[in-house]
């Protein structure tokens, strides 16, 4: 897909659900194309989110990113896919990841072959989703006589994949609609992304004319960039010291491999005051959406000349995700038109 497509908002399990609920019907008033709801442990479900969101609106398209191929079997997957697809009259958007890896060890559950996994996954929840009764056996999951008691609104929900290496990217350009690229993404990684999954989409002979890149952006907008930053560096101190050092997130973002495990090792020792001197204003800048709403655009306009076709605001604490979503859609939507 060429060109920019929409704004979305972002709802993580910070918020309680009927906040989540709340921001899906101000998006959708305000002009927002989607909302999208992280499952990220252990904080609340996204799925739980969908649900609420789908039965509390009418238009707007709902996105789940993501889900992972090691806590959930296939079959449960193309179960709750399918059930929210019907719940949100085919207006959902499925999101499958790997996972986090300090959240998955976190778990012991982690075994390292996220790329054959996650392929595997893929290939038997679309089996599933056609409605048809099906046996499958692979070096991953099994389905004896699996049959979905309900019929599909849709046999080929679209499944957007969410990876950071170059191996992932590639397999989302094979077999994926869409990725979803992570918080943390600077032009130079979209440009980068856009070039693995043209590989992918190459081997299998695909067009990309209606393939969707999906850009995760931290967004704090305020007139007092002081104000903006520090609110930023809360949020990122949850994230940034549990980023890939040395990854292609952080390198094209400038932030070396010693910087993250710097950030990890305060994290260790309880040491948040280091923390916040290792997570820089520069890193927050290039890593984030920070600053008045003159800045804010600016980096939109780089990210969409990079590739990105929607950009989905991700909350910050601190700022007003409703009031977000409302400029998002009334000023910064137009603008993009």
């Amino acid at each position: 897909m060429k060109g920019f497509k929409e704004f979305g908002v972002a709802m993580t399990g910070v918020f309680p659900v009927k906040e989540g609920v709340e921001l899906a019907k101000v998006a959708e008033a305000s002009g927002i194309g989607s909302i999208w709801f992280a499952e990220d442990y252990f904080f609340r479900g996204g799925i739980p989110y969908m649900a609420a969101a789908a039965m509390a609106t009418e238009k707007i398209r709902i996105g789940l990113g993501v889900v992972n191929p090691y806590t959930r079997h296939p079959a449960l997957i193309a179960m709750e896919f399918a059930t929210l697809d019907e719940m949100s009259n085919k207006r959902t958007i499925f999101g499958l990841g790997s996972g986090v890896p300090f959240w998955m060890d976190q778990m012991g559950i982690y075994d390292k072959k996220p790329i054959s996994r996650t392929r595997a996954s893929v290939e038997l929840i679309r089996k599933i989703m056609t409605g048809e009764n099906i046996n499958h056996e692979d070096k991953f999951f099994t389905a004896k006589d699996i049959k979905l008691v309900f019929k599909p609104v849709r046999k080929s929900a679209p499944i957007y994949l969410a990876f950071e290496g170059p191996q992932g990217l590639t397999l989302s350009g094979e077999i994926g609609d869409g990725v979803i690229l992570s918080i943390f993404c600077t032009p130079g990684y979209v440009k980068s992304a856009w070039g693995k999954i043209a590989e992918g989409a190459k081997k299998v002979e695909k067009p990309l004319e209606e393939y969707e890149m999906v850009v995760y952006m931290p967004m704090v907008v305020n007139d007092d960039l002081d104000k903006a930053l520090e609110i930023t560096r809360e949020f990122s101190k949850l994230y940034l010291p549990h980023s890939q050092g040395g990854g292609p997130l952080m390198s094209h973002a400038g932030v070396k491999a010693e910087d993250t495990q710097a950030m990890a090792e305060a994290v260790k020792k309880g040491d948040d005051a280091l923390l916040s001197q290792l997570i820089t204003d520069k890193m927050l800048q290039e890593l984030c959406v920070v600053g008045d709403k003159d800045t804010c655009m600016k980096r939109f306009h780089q990210m969409v000349d990079a590739g990105a076709n929607t950009i989905v605001a991700f909350p910050v604490p601190g700022t007003e995700p409703l009031e977000t979503a409302k400029m998002l859609g009334t000023e910064f939507t137009p603008q993009f038109k």
